[in-house]
């Protein structure tokens, strides 16, 4: 099939969509003639740059489907990813298109999009949520339908300057304060027409609110552990393609060690700190049970933690801010007790925290670094059963003057050095992977990608 006869058959199925709308699901004939149309452009894909997508394309599903109100949308199964078309739109696009419109599934998928389309939600509107996650990745796809949401038309829309190459985070949490800041010079609501686009040669609009409807819906509870190591299977074989320059990255990191994220070491940790104790009158003691007057002992499962936080690094007010909230969101399920020092050669201050309110600005010293005096205010104040979180740039002493005694401690280095100056740290080093600066999608698709091994099945080419 050659390019007009693409088109031909495109525009003969669109007439006959237009003839019959949902009816044509009946229609054997016209599914086999729309798979050939899929078929076709799968295969131009398997060009230049588009190889690893056309690779990618052949292990997925497909399906038609009148429901999804987006022209493409993407599913898992047990096997394999599905794509499902709603042949009233997609057939609207030219081949050229249509591939871009693939490809940008794909990268849905690639960036873990499913799993942090669920979580960003938590925190902004749908229609923002949609947003964010397709600018992030229509930047790298071209030739896009004219109703795709681009950054340079978000920035104008919404008068905020959006840098490129950033993460579906970054953007949410810029065009959510965009549209507060238009809020509150206005005095009125943003109005939901303000995300839908329409491409004036065609009958769609784009309505940015569903537009990965299909999603939230209760029959794709996705199993996001499921997800990644499909994605992993299926990226293990499209990568014998030419891989694009936005992930080779990724691809190229493939076999490399996983390192364990300093919020995951944390969570494991906390499943196993030492309690203590607390006396109950609703318990007896255990070794002299016929004395009543004696009270018994029940776990206290209270988290203690301390946060060192070295003053005379580079790690600033914004860095700390946000390291704050991801441990406080770490803990909020416990029971915890969270004390912060500030230390550059000396503590500077000690103070308790509930939340994020209760942080408080850095204060401004001069003085070098030493990690031995935090130790000393932990043995000082018998201290064991904490867990100590230090961070710092890495450069300090080379040894501790006093033998550390509390529970544990997890190092986070916050800055460019790559090891601790101590030459016995008593505890673990954690480069700050989940550093609270935002990274852009392919770093993130990165580190979702580092744990993909060798062994695999592979996926068999089949259609719905």
């Amino acid at each position: 099939m050659n390019n007009s006869s693409f088109e031909e058959l495109r525009k003969e199925l669109l007439k006959e969509v237009y003839a019959l709308g949902e009816e044509i699901t009946k229609s054997e004939g016209f599914a086999v003639k729309f798979n050939k149309l899929i078929e076709y452009c799968t295969f131009s894909l398997m060009e230049g740059e588009d190889n690893f997508f056309g690779l990618f394309t052949m292990q997925m599903k497909r399906n038609i489907n009148y429901n999804t109100l987006s022209p493409l949308a993407t599913t898992v199964s047990l096997s394999h990813f599905i794509l499902h078309f709603n042949p009233t739109i997609f057939l609207q696009c030219s081949l050229k298109e249509m591939r871009a419109l693939i490809k940008h599934e794909i990268y849905h998928i690639m960036f873990g999009h499913l799993k942090r389309h669920r979580e960003l939600r938590k925190k902004y509107s749908e229609s923002v949520v949609n947003l964010a996650l397709d600018i992030s990745i229509n930047q790298y796809i071209e030739n896009l339908p004219s109703w795709s949401c681009s950054i340079k038309e978000v920035s104008l829309s919404y008068n905020v300057d959006l840098e490129y190459e950033e993460s579906a985070e970054y953007y949410a949490e810029k065009i959510q304060n965009a549209i507060e800041k238009l809020i509150k010079d206005s005095g009125t609501e943003i109005s939901k027409e303000v995300f839908n686009k329409s491409e004036p040669e065609t009958e769609y609009v784009l309505d940015i609110e569903k537009a990965h409807d299909i999603w939230t819906q209760e029959n794709y509870d996705f199993n996001m552990e499921h997800i990644s190591e499909l994605t992993k299977k299926t990226v293990e074989n499209a990568k014998r393609g030419k891989v694009p320059i936005s992930i080779e990255k990724a691809i190229n990191l493939l076999n490399k060690r996983a390192e364990i994220s300093w919020n995951d070491y944390l969570k494991r940790a906390l499943g196993t700190m030492p309690s203590g104790y607390k006396k109950t009158i609703t318990r007896k003691d255990r070794r002299q049970p016929n004395r009543l007057d004696l009270r018994g002992r029940l776990s206290n499962h209270l988290v203690q933690i301390i946060i060192a936080i070295d003053i005379s690094g580079s790690i600033t007010d914004k860095e700390i801010d946000k390291i704050m909230i991801e441990v406080l969101n770490i803990v909020k399920n416990y029971k915890s007790e969270i004390t912060i020092i500030e230390c550059d050669n000396i503590i500077r201050r000690v103070y308790k925290v509930k939340n994020k309110k209760d942080v408080k600005a850095k204060l401004e010293t001069k003085g070098g670094t030493a990690f031995s005096p935090v130790f000393e205010y932990i043995h000082n104040n018998k201290l064991a059963n904490y867990l100590l979180i230090y961070f710092t740039d890495g450069v300090g002493e080379d040894e501790l003057t006093v033998k550390p005694i509390n529970y544990k401690t997890l190092w986070v280095l916050t800055g460019k050095e790559e090891n601790l100056s101590l030459k016995n740290p008593h505890g673990e080093i954690k480069k700050l992977s989940n550093k609270p600066t935002i990274k852009n999608d392919v770093n993130i698709a990165i580190e979702a990608m580092k744990e993909i091994t060798k062994d695999w099945a592979a996926a068999a080419n089949q259609y719905i």
